[in-house]
């Protein structure tokens, strides 16, 4: 008996790439950027990106309105891998990203959950998907749309694990947003 998940493909495409943006303030891409001059870069809407996250869940709060939100704000203070010392949230684990129960129970109503999400001042501001076998839906880039995110890119997993160190230009599969 077998259960259909995520493949390895996929989830270290997801790591390599978190990576690369990681290691660098900004990763240039093989596409022109329509809403501006020059090339299209990953991480560079914010030079001061507070952080990079795996599988992160976006969403709105229910008794908010219907916009993006981190969940490391005054209201999301029993986040898995945080606790509140006075007013500052600091880092317990290595894996601060709330689990969909987490999000329920505190009220998080959760659109989406993307694959790679870069945050700056409490909000998503980049959204990454990595695609193996099935491209983004048009439904999840919708919904995402909807909710406020103004920039998510594709990248296909079978040119990531092909590169050997970070690549000079990251080759995006589409711009969806």
């Amino acid at each position: 008996m077998w259960t259909e998940c995520e493949s390895y493909k996929h989830k270290c495409a997801k790591e390599i790439v978190k990576g690369w943006i990681d290691s660098q303030e900004e990763i240039p891409t093989n596409y022109e950027y329509e809403r501006s001059s020059g090339v299209y870069k990953l991480g560079s809407d914010r030079r001061n990106r507070d952080e990079v996250w795996l599988e992160y869940p976006v969403g709105y709060y229910k008794e908010g309105a219907n916009s993006i939100h981190t969940l490391f704000d005054e209201a999301w203070d029993e986040c898995s891998g945080y606790t509140m010392i006075g007013e500052e949230c600091v880092e317990t684990n290595y894996n601060p990203v709330p689990t969909y129960q987490q999000c329920m129970e505190n009220n998080f109503n959760v659109v989406a959950v993307l694959d790679i999400a870069c945050q700056h001042k409490g909000s998503i501001f980049q959204g990454i998907e990595i695609c193996h076998k099935n491209p983004v839906s048009d439904k999840k880039v919708q919904k995402l749309k909807e909710i406020g995110l103004n920039n998510l890119v594709e990248i296909d997993a079978d040119w990531v694990l092909n590169q050997v160190g970070i690549p000079k230009e990251i080759k995006l599969k589409r711009i969806l947003i």
